[in-house]
């Protein structure tokens, strides 16, 4: 990443301590997807009303999330349970390292 583009991402990003209210980032969405997933809630609403998204929105993450083999369906019937990959899994796992190094 250029350092210009390190420079332009950090400037908008609010202090740490600090509550974020308002829009969440593009990334804080999927990671809070992936962690919903995690947790065992794999159906397709329980994870658009636990992320807090539109059905849209968590549409179009989750033809995202199947492509990048971050998640996998299970189809039974007309419907959908998501369970994560352990590559999704890797990645919940190393943006929590990631905050709690830089928060911690």
């Amino acid at each position: 990443m250029s350092e210009d583009l390190l420079d332009r991402t950090m400037s908008n990003m609010p202090p740490t301590n600090e509550v974020v209210e308002g829009r969440r980032s593009i990334l804080q969405i999927r990671i809070d997807i992936l962690k919903v997933v995690m947790q065992g809630f794999g159906k397709p609403t329980q994870i658009m009303y636990r992320a807090n998204l539109s059905w849209n929105a968590l549409q179009s993450q989750l033809k995202s999330f199947l492509e990048g083999d971050l998640l996998e369906v299970e189809e039974y019937g007309t419907r959908r349970r998501y369970r994560i990959t352990p590559k999704g899994a890797d990645m919940v796992r190393s943006f929590q390292k990631v905050c709690d190094e830089i928060l911690g």
